[in-house]
Order: structure tokens, then sequence, then C-alpha cells
């Protein structure tokens, strides 16, 4: 009889120790999945990067060509 109750005690225990390492497993990956759906909502693809990077080289221009028509209004005036 105390056999049969030593051998329910330890895989009583044996369960239990999987249970909890099973548990913390899918909590963790609930966790990434979470951290992963946050970052595809942040973050910005390639293609968009590159569009806006263009847009403000563009920008660019035209204040560079702002400023020399304004410095050579101010050169010939």
């Amino acid at each position: 009889m105390e056999i049969s109750y030593i051998v329910e005690v330890m895989l009583s225990i044996g369960i239990g120790v999987v249970a909890f390492f099973l548990k913390r497993t899918i909590d963790e990956l609930d966790r990434c999945k979470h951290d992963i759906e946050k970052i595809k909502e942040d973050y910005i693809t390639k293609e968009d990067f590159f569009r806006e990077q263009n847009e403000n080289r563009r920008k660019l221009d035209r204040i560079m060509d702002i400023l020399l028509e304004v410095k050579g209004e101010i050169g010939n005036g």
C-alpha cells in the first residue's frame, strides 16, 4: 500500500512539473506573438522607407533650388 502511495505522489509531482513548464512555454509563445504583432503595427516596410526617402530628397532639391535662386538674385542685385 505504501509503494502505490509513493508512486501516486511521484506521478502527481511529475505531472505538476510538466504542466508548469508547459504553461510557461505557452505564455512565452503568446508574448512573442504579441510582440510580433506590435512590430508589424509600428514599423514601416522597405518600400515605404524608400518612398519617404525619395520624397525627402525631392523636398531638399526644391529647397536648394530656391536658395540658389535667392543667392543668384542677391548676387545680381
